[in-house]
């Protein structure tokens, strides 16, 4: 349990230091840069137990969300292909809201939270979305794109995981699993940043 809650913001602060000493912060690095950063405090926030305390650091990593989305779309694709993202998160939207449904009719959880997660859910979502994307935007070298784009899934994944923790569902060995598809995630998405033209 304290690995869980101690390597998730450890991991985090180098990834800012990377990010700060391996190159200058241009305005298409910034957002993520601020992401970062808001996942931090989300991983901080995490640490003590308790509803309230959960929806803290949800409220932090939905900043980190939305400064990833600023940051992949600060140009955008081709338009056919932006229209097809903005129907796959229509879609996806409508599934998150159904599946938290039926999944928290079967649970404890506390009732109360069932919006913050579908909003959060909705938001991780477009964040992906936006990084898939990256491989139809001009100004994303190729590699940078991919990683992008399997980063943004991971990030999906690892959220998922929580969510189906708190609903009651939880996959064998989450917490392990959890960990591992977050910094995957983070790294793989900074690891894409880094590459981005000045």
């Amino acid at each position: 349990m304290i690995p869980y809650y101690i390597t998730k913001p450890i991991v985090l602060i180098g990834l800012i230091l990377f990010v700060v000493l391996r190159a200058p912060i241009t305005p298409t690095r910034l957002p993520f840069l601020l992401g970062l950063f808001f996942s931090l405090l989300g991983d901080i926030f995490l640490i003590p137990r308790g509803t309230r305390w959960f929806l803290v650091g949800m409220g932090a990593f939905s900043v980190a969300q939305l400064m990833y989305i600023w940051g992949f779309n600060t140009s955008m694709p081709p338009v056919p292909v932006l229209v097809v993202g903005v129907v796959a998160f229509l879609v996806g939207a409508i599934l998150i809201h159904l599946l938290v449904n039926r999944f928290s009719g079967l649970s404890s959880v506390n009732k109360a939270i069932l919006p913050f997660m579908k909003g959060y859910g909705a938001l991780v979502l477009a964040m992906v979305i936006s990084a898939v994307l990256c491989l139809a935007r001009p100004s994303w070298p190729d590699w940078a794109a991919v990683m992008a784009g399997i980063g943004g899934v991971l990030f999906f994944l690892s959220d998922g995981m929580i969510a189906l923790d708190k609903l009651e569902r939880r996959l064998p060995h989450y917490r392990f699993w959890i960990i591992v598809t977050y910094h995957l995630a983070q790294f793989l998405i900074v690891a894409a940043v880094i590459q981005l033209p000045e």
